[in-house]
């Protein structure tokens, strides 16, 4: 009887052997795995075979590998392949080595107001082209954004596009299919129209998150917090909404950026991701040319290198399992 969920050895379309297990959720796990033609090492993300024939799982990881590998830039994780091998739907991309931005958090605290707008510059380019694209993430949080070393410098690049909205030209009527009412995404960086569960979101629900990820870098905080899911939704569409400088010592005029990033109403949001990134750079100072690394959007990333991994948590949102490395 063939097995439900794939095993140590197991090689996929004759090309891919898992040899390490990064991950693990309720739909599927994330592997190292070797590219035996290349003889290099890859990441593959791999459905389990009884969710692969529940529909709707299956139509989200097509849309996941699709929305990606559209992507041209630098700062979105690079989709190498995408097939179904006995039963097992499965991703090949890059294998990351640095962290993401949550174990940062998680280790330093903070981080500084220059750091935060370094960061939020290359996810931003990452979003702007999406969004050019058609495709809007709706699940940007600190655990989607990966941080790369590359030489000298790091790289910011963005992970899981299993919950993206993308237009029906790039993918057809069932790469957009949603419940009406139903939320997808991670509650705390949800904006309030996304939270409501609006079908009708567009780009600028995605700015919202950028902006709730920036206060959560400065102050160490999220700005919207709590262990019921009816009162934080009560916290990002009614109640006060936070002020920065309240939580911790932020820029000058932070305030004011974070309080157009996350305005309720999506027209007084900044309109555009580079905006945003604009903004936030003007607020601490810093230069364009002072970005985290000088790639343009139209250049590649150099190859991935070896890695020590470690086990991470699955995305409770999607249910998908994540990939999560860190150096050695």
């Amino acid at each position: 009887m063939a097995a439900k969920v794939p095993e140590i050895g197991l090689v996929l379309a004759g090309r891919y052997r898992l040899e390490v297990k990064l991950g693990e959720g309720g739909m599927g796990t994330v592997w190292r795995a070797e590219h035996l033609v290349l003889c290099a090492p890859v990441a593959v993300k791999v459905l389990d075979r009884d969710v692969s024939k529940d529909e709707e799982a299956h139509d989200r990881f097509i849309r996941e590998a699709r929305s990606a590998a559209a992507l041209r830039s630098p700062h979105v994780v690079q989709i190498l392949d995408y097939g179904v091998d006995n039963g097992f739907p499965y991703i090949a991309m890059e294998l990351l080595e640095g962290e993401t931005l949550q174990q940062r958090l998680a280790r330093l605290g903070t981080m500084t107001a220059l750091d935060t707008a370094r960061i939020m510059a290359h996810v931003a380019r990452a979003v702007a082209r999406a969004h050019e694209a058609g495709v809007i993430h709706r699940d940007l949080k600190p655990e989607n954004v990966f941080i790369v070393k590359n030489e000298d410098a790091e790289i910011a690049k963005v992970l899981d596009f299993g919950v993206a909205k993308v237009d029906k030209a790039q993918l057809g009527p069932k790469g957009t299919r949603t419940r009406t009412g139903s939320l997808l995404g991670t509650p705390f960086y949800m904006s309030p129209e996304q939270a409501q569960g609006n079908k009708t979101i567009d780009p600028r629900s995605d700015l919202w998150a950028l902006g709730v990820i920036a206060f959560e870098c400065v102050t160490g905080k999220r700005p919207f917090e709590s262990e019921g899911l009816g009162d934080l939704v009560l916290q990002i569409c009614v109640r006060d909404m936070p002020v920065p400088s309240q939580f911790g010592e932020v820029p000058p005029k932070f305030d004011d950026w974070f309080a157009k990033a996350c305005h309720r109403d999506p027209e007084q949001r900044f309109q555009t991701a580079r905006e945003l990134a604009d903004g936030l750079r003007e607020v601490v100072g810093l230069e364009a040319r002072e970005t985290m690394t000088t790639l343009s959007d139209d250049e590649h990333t150099a190859p991935p290198r070896s890695v020590v991994v470690r086990s991470g948590q699955a995305d409770d949102s999607s249910g998908t399992a994540k990939t999560i490395v860190e150096t050695p």
